[in-house]
């Protein structure tokens, strides 16, 4: 009978009717959000509520495949709120500082004094504990906000700021920009000259062929190199810029500007891979590329890096430089500062040469791993990388009409993708992006649809032109095959003859 009046009194106190006597105190113990057990069920409730949000992302995600990327960062941020509730259930379990030991003996009634206390008494503290929470802080005397898996998953859409990681060029991942670090590799100058001289001695040995009384110094070799000389494109770029073992050696040992092209690609293609889907491990694949490296490395078996530099004929020891030719070697080993390096040289210990060998070598290395590292991104970022040459291919050969028009299906596209429909409408959206049957497997025009079979036909596409030089590859079409003399697999085998 006394404890119903208790009840009385403790609902007239939560109705707000003044209550005889003096004020209570607050209570010693925190209020209910601060209660370790209720901690611990939210937590468990919170991780089993964002373990649904997961999954409805992921559904939303292989229904709209345009938001791949919002969808990835928003499970990113699903998956770091799990990690810290989980972070919190363990620390509680661990009972560090004995608060969850103490909630247990609460609730069994036993008091802090160690003495046997009434279970009732524990009950009716915390009922109005409670009470008093709720009085005190709820909002408007409203009911308290439902987070359950939808509010997570609102959350996590809302805390997405994917579209401001992305250029326009870029379109959200869709592609890669790099028009940054293409503009510095064609003003490296070594590499610039190379690639010129590279091509004029193609054209003289083509020109000498009808007059084989050509010098190499006569001017219609020049007037033909400034005739028909093209500096490379960037799409060109963009198909071979990780093909390090064609750069000659002397264009990358100590070469400052060189290294610094490679540090970029390497950081850009690494943070474009982050911002695209930043669930992966970056620290474990670079772990992994790292030990991969090392053991090519002990192996030699790094392309273009076989032999070290130090065995290079044109490379000078004393002076640390690698020369492009003979005569401009001999030129600088005739100078007053080589003599003087070399008698430097000679004083050194036995030791301290072979640590000049050292060092070379480990400048080798350094250069090699960040080849090594971007050629590794660029596999990982390939049909990226394939998409985007794919994409600037198509938008050279479209006409301004063109381009309008597939920017304006993007945009419909785009604004198609704010809800869903229930009528039906998005499954026929849907059986849109479905492949296009091709059973002839015929090339794709700038439609992104299979050309014509008579097109097919008139440019001799099914025709296969094989060539050995390039390890019997298959080229289809004349057109290919003549277009793939200038290419980098032809080259590589014919110096590899």
């Amino acid at each position: 009978r006394g404890q119903g009046w208790e009840t009385i009194a403790l609902a007239r106190s939560a109705q707000g009717r003044p209550r005889r006597g003096p004020r209570p105190r607050p209570p010693a113990v925190a209020a209910m959000s601060f209660s370790v057990l209720e901690q611990l069920r939210s937590a468990h409730e919170d991780m089993e509520n964002i373990e649904k949000a997961m999954s409805m992302a992921m559904l939303e995600k292989a229904k709209h495949n345009r938001n791949a990327v919002s969808v990835e960062h928003a499970l990113h941020y699903l998956v770091e709120q799990f990690r810290a509730k989980a972070q919190t259930a363990i620390e509680t379990y661990q009972d560090k500082d004995g608060m969850r030991t103490d909630d247990v003996n609460a609730l069994a009634g036993q008091r802090g004094d160690k003495k046997q206390g009434d279970v009732w008494t524990s009950f009716y503290d915390k009922v109005k504990e409670a009470k008093d929470y709720h009085r005190r802080f709820s909002i408007n005397q409203g009911l308290p906000e439902l987070q359950n898996a939808d509010w997570f998953r609102e959350r996590a859409f809302e805390a997405d700021r994917s579209e401001a990681l992305f250029s326009g060029e870029e379109e959200l991942g869709k592609r890669v920009d790099m028009h940054e670090h293409f503009a510095k590799y064609i003003n490296l100058k070594k590499i610039a000259t190379q690639r010129r001289t590279k091509f004029r001695e193609a054209a003289y040995v083509r020109l000498r062929k009808k007059d084989p009384n050509l010098k190499a110094d006569d001017p219609i070799v020049d007037e033909t190199v400034e005739k028909e000389y093209a500096e490379l494109d960037y799409v060109e770029w963009l198909q071979t810029f990780d093909q390090f073992h064609d750069i000659p050696r002397y264009c990358k040992y100590r070469q400052p500007q060189f290294t610094d092209y490679l540090d970029g690609v390497v950081a850009y293609l690494r943070g474009f891979l982050l911002r695209t889907q930043p669930m992966v491990g970056i620290e474990k694949l670079e772990t992994q590329f790292d030990k991969e490296f090392e053991e090519r490395w002990a192996d030699r078996s790094v392309p273009g890096w076989q032999d070290a530099t130090h065995k290079d004929p044109l490379f000078c020891l004393p002076s640390n430089k690698l020369f492009n030719n003979q005569a401009i070697m001999k030129s600088h080993t005739s100078g007053k500062v080589y003599k003087k390096r070399v008698e430097e040289t000679q004083k050194l210990s036995f030791e301290d040469q072979k640590k000049l060998v050292v060092a070379v070598e480990e400048e080798d290395k350094r250069i090699a791993r960040l080849e090594s590292r971007a050629a590794k991104w660029h596999d990982l970022l390939s049909d990226t990388l394939q998409e985007t040459v794919q994409y600037l291919q198509k938008k050279q050969s479209q006409t301004i009409e063109e381009m309008e028009a597939d920017r304006a299906d993007s945009d419909d596209d785009l604004a198609s993708d704010d809800g869903v429909d229930v009528d039906g409408s998005d499954m026929e959206k849907d059986a849109e992006d479905r492949p296009i049957y091709n059973p002839l497997n015929l090339p794709l025009g700038w439609d992104g649809k299979p050309i014509p079979f008579w097109l097919y036909k008139l440019h001799g596409l099914g025709i296969e032109y094989k060539c050995e030089i390039c390890g019997n590859y298959s080229y289809w079409g004349r057109r290919s095959f003549e277009k793939h003399f200038s290419e980098w697999r032809h080259a590589l085998g014919m110096r590899g003859l």
